[in-house]
């Protein structure tokens, strides 16, 4: 994740976009359409870890993903997890939840896998970095 997670494309997902603190990518599996990925461009691997300022900026960036996922893939509600057992580097799935999904179902990451078509993952791309552009971070009060 530390090596290839500024890189426009690799194995697991493509490039939305790049702030100060965070890369914002969208998951080839979208089995969850819309799942995407903000992983913080420092390598710490607890958030316990980083200073106030960066954890808020940390989670201004999951907040602006997550209005970009949902003015694209008009989710019902969109859930975060973060974990990091598996790869230690502070990371937050946002996992869109749509109305076709049964609300009883426990969330799978793992699920599928479902890849879309070259085309229709690029034209996904190309539109969540659209709505993030068009979206303005959240100002502090």
């Amino acid at each position: 994740m530390c090596a290839d997670a500024d890189l426009p494309a690799n194995d697991h997902s493509a490039l939305v976009a790049t702030t100060g603190t965070s890369h914002v990518r969208l998951a080839r599996n979208q089995h969850h359409a819309g799942y995407s990925l903000v992983i913080l461009r420092e390598h710490v691997v607890d958030m316990a870890e980083l200073p106030l300022d960066q954890l808020a900026s940390f989670w201004r960036d999951v907040q602006r993903a997550a209005r970009a996922i949902d003015e694209v893939f008009r989710s019902k509600k969109i859930d975060y997890l973060v974990m990091g057992h598996r790869m230690p580097h502070l990371h937050c799935h946002l996992l869109p939840q749509h109305a076709t999904d049964d609300p009883l179902r426990n969330v799978n990451i793992a699920g599928g896998p479902t890849h879309l078509p070259p085309d229709a993952f690029h034209d996904a791309v190309t539109a969540l970095q659209r709505a993030w552009e068009s979206s303005e971070p959240t100002r502090e009060t």
